[in-house]
This record gives structure tokens, sequence and C-alpha cells, in this order.
């Protein structure tokens, strides 16, 4: 008979697995939707990365007058691997920065990808408005912005199904935040539920800050070009006034580190950035900077935080629609899906508090034992604790 696979194994595949659909299915479209609108040459370039990769050739770097920081180490960190051989995150980051190279991003500031983000923005503003008027508590806000993190630009295929944990880790009593960072992931329908958000808690006296990259990366991130874009169409809608409000005075701003776009996990992540002192709540949106928080790995799901390698120099609330191999922390588990096979297309909502490096495991359940505190309360309790260490 032969042996079954154990945990640790049964990750690896699930690394593997992932890997190697990806570069086969995922990554020539994300090739081939990039070319709309660009020049002859840049289209030129695109396909030779294209050849490259499904040659699985050596990938070579040279970052010597690429002006944006954070990517120093990356020529030694896969210069002469094979796409097929190199570290995930590696590569990916590799294919971006030869994406952005195509353009020349650094001299013309063209961005690949911004017809596919921008094609909907009016709609997706509209949605922002309706949903405005429905989003009364920052409850509700946060559940919003988690829902809307399915909409993803780079994925090929929508969510075959719908599972969720973890969800009561949203209900934060805003009296006890004096500062909300959100970090954004994907603009369109995401970043509007992400400014929803902001709003109510903006309205509600909490300075709201959203961290957006420089570089756009990873199809539909959102960038600082992207915010301006998006202020100049909001119009004369509620959702239009009450932002331009909020970002008139103060209560919502935009931010944009050069460590959002840059090729590094979390264990790097400036916490001044986020703000110190007690009562901060940093959001952390998608399924990339999941996997940057917390180093990258693909492990059994239930292992602890605080067994890996890599933790934030902050505590983060993650939001996100998982859609990759990277699963750590879980307690809970949607009922009938498996812990090692699962989905990976968005089909599962995941809410999970990552504690900074140092700090204790949040009690992540969704559900309490008898003797245990309510989960309203265990969440308020991580949070005070987090926010704290942070000075």
């Amino acid at each position: 008979m032969a042996k079954r696979p154990n945990a640790e194994e049964e990750a690896r595949r699930r690394y593997g697995d992932f890997v190697a659909k990806t570069l086969k299915t995922r990554i020539p479209v994300i090739l081939k939707n990039a070319e709309e609108g660009l020049a002859d040459e840049a289209i030129r370039q695109l396909r030779a990365i294209g050849r490259a990769i499904e040659a699985d050739a050596p990938m070579v770097m040279d970052v010597a007058d690429w002006p944006f920081s954070g990517w120093e180490d990356m020529p030694a960190r896969v210069n002469g691997k094979r796409p097929s051989q190199a570290p995930f995150f590696d590569f990916e980051y590799w294919m971006y920065f030869r994406m952005l190279r195509a353009v020349r991003f650094d001299e013309t500031g063209i961005d690949p990808f911004r017809l596919t983000k921008h094609r909907d923005l009016d709609k997706h503003l509209a949605w922002a408005d309706a949903e405005l008027g429905k989003t009364k508590s920052l409850a509700d806000g946060l559940k919003l912005s988690l829902d809307a993190n399915a909409h993803d630009l780079s994925q090929i295929a929508k969510p075959g199904s719908n599972h969720q944990f973890g969800g009561t880790l949203l209900d934060i009593e805003p009296t006890t935040l004096r500062r909300l960072n959100i970090i954004a992931d994907n603009f369109g329908a995401e970043f509007v539920g992400d400014l929803v958000l902001a709003i109510v808690a903006a309205e509600q006296g909490i300075e709201t800050v959203l961290h957006v990259k420089q570089l756009p990366m990873f199809v539909s991130d959102t960038t600082v070009d992207d915010v301006t874009i998006l202020l100049d169409r909001t119009g004369k809608t509620a959702f239009g006034e009450r932002l331009s409000a909020a970002v008139r005075v103060g209560t919502i701003r935009f931010a944009s580190h050069p460590f959002w776009a840059a090729p590094q996990f979390f264990d790097g992540l400036p916490a001044d950035e986020l703000g110190t002192g007690s009562g901060v709540l940093s959001v952390l949106k998608g399924d990339l900077n999941f996997r940057r928080a917390i180093g990258d790995v693909s492990v059994p799901i239930e292992t602890p935080f605080a067994d890996l390698a890599v933790r934030p120099t902050a505590p983060l609330l993650s939001l996100r629609s998982i859609k990759s191999y990277c699963v750590a922390g879980v307690a809970d588990w949607p009922a009938g899906v498996s812990r090692t096979d699962f989905p990976m297309d968005g089909s599962i909502v995941a809410v999970q508090a990552i504690p900074a490096a140092g700090e204790p495991e949040p009690i992540a359940s969704a559900q309490s034992s008898s003797d245990a505190a309510p989960p309203l309360r265990r969440a308020l309790r991580w949070l005070r604790r987090g926010a704290s260490r942070q000075v």
C-alpha cells in the first residue's frame, strides 16, 4: 500500500502544482493582455519575456540604473536561476520588473496595465456610491472591503464556490481607534470598496491612511497615478463629495512608501509608516500582501504564525480571498473543505489577525468556546495589545 503523504509533503505539492499551473496558463494571459495599446517595441519585448519563461531560460536582472529602492538584492536572488527553479515570489517580481522595463516605466511612467484597470472605473464608482448609502458602521465597511477583494484583475477565472472564516474579527468598536491604515491591493471595485470603508471611518473621527504603490505591479495593484485618476472622476455624487470632503480636511490621506512595491517581506516593513501608539488598526488587503507578511511559505495550514521565520514588524488584520498556496495560522476552517487540497481561486474568504514579530499568537477563531471571551472582546484585546507594542 502506498504511503499517504504527510501535511508537509502536501504543502510542498500544493506549492508545486500552483506554480506549474500559473506558469503554463496564467502568465501567458497576463503578458498577452498587457500588449493592448502599447508601442511595437514594447510588445516585442513582452513577447520575448513570454518566450523566455516558456523555455524556462535562466533569468537575468540588472538594477544598476533602477531608481526605485528595495530592489538592490534582486539580481543575486534570481540571476542564473530558471523560472521553474527559483522561489515563485522572486520569479514574479523579476517578471513584472521586466514588463516595466519593456515600457521604460522609469522614463515614460507608462502603466502596462492601465487599460485593464481603468476600463470599468465609472461603473465601479457608481457601485461605490450605491454601497456607501448602505454602509453604516465600521464593521459594515470592513465586510465590504473584504468582499471586494474577490475583484482581482490578474485572475483568469472566477471563484468556483464560496466559503469564509474569521469574520467575527471584523466586529471592531470604532471608539477604540484613532487611526486606520488600509494597505491597498487591487484597483477598481476593490479599491473603491476600500474608499467606502475609509469614508465611514473618517466620518467617525478616525484618521484613515490608504497605502498604495509607486509601481504598477501584479496587473491590478493600486498606484499613486490610479488614485489621481480616480479622484478626477468621482463627480458630483455622494461618494465623490464625501470622499473629497474627507481628503480636503485631512481625515483621509494617501501614502506611497517605496516598500509597498519592493520585493521584500514584511519583516522589513518600516513600522512607523503605519503610526505608533495605541488605537492603530492596520488592515492588510489581498493574497500577495499576506504572502509578504509571513515569508511566502507553503506549510500545513494549522502552522502557528509564531512558528514562522518571517513575521511583520506591526500587527496586521488580513482581509483576503485565498488565491495561492500560502496559508498559515488557521484555527477554524470551512466545513467540508480540504485542509490540504483547497481551492486557490478566491473561493475561500479569510480574515486573520497576524501578530507582529515577538507578539503572542492572536485568538482567531470564528467560534468561541464556552469559557472564552466573546469574539468582539478578543479582537479588541488583540488590537490594543498589538498597537501598544509599536511605540
